[in-house]
């Protein structure tokens, strides 16, 4: 399975922020989008970035009196992995498991198309599991169409 077969099964609607949104205004759109993370661009659309629930998490524990407006742009993650459309979903799951990431955003032609999360790869394969469960099942009974 490809990542752009997850990603057609998804909403292409990406909520992203700029760097200088505040911290605030990000964690309203990620409880307003049940969501738990956010692609940061710049002006021009391209990924810049990215900030998670956790990063905003860590930062108020850690400035609990001024956290409200910074910007993301001080807690976001820049050095990300990405994947493409055509890349195999088994290598990003391995690219999460071992780096203990949770999202990968998709880049076509480096234009933002997609975010990959932890939970698409699951259920993807889970999808494939049940599915090939279901074929050897018709194929052991005899109901497998010739």
């Amino acid at each position: 399975m490809l990542v752009n077969d997850v990603l057609s099964s998804k909403s292409r609607r990406l909520i992203t922020v700029t760097a200088d949104t505040s911290v605030t205004r990000a964690m309203t759109l990620l409880l307003e989008h049940r969501i738990s993370c956010l692609p940061v661009v710049d002006a021009q659309g391209r990924l810049v970035g990215i900030v998670s629930d956790k990063d905003i998490f860590k930062l108020v524990h850690e400035h609990p009196d001024d956290f409200k407006q910074r910007p993301i742009g001080d807690i976001m993650t820049v050095h990300l992995f990405t994947s493409r459309p055509s890349e195999d979903l088994i290598g990003i799951a391995g690219l999460m498991t071992t780096r203990r990431i949770r999202h990968v955003p998709v880049l076509d032609q480096g234009r933002l198309v997609g975010l990959i999360s932890i939970g698409d790869v699951v259920k993807a394969q889970l999808d494939e599991v049940v599915s090939e469960n279901e074929y050897l099942r018709k194929y052991i009974s005899g109901d497998y169409p010739a």
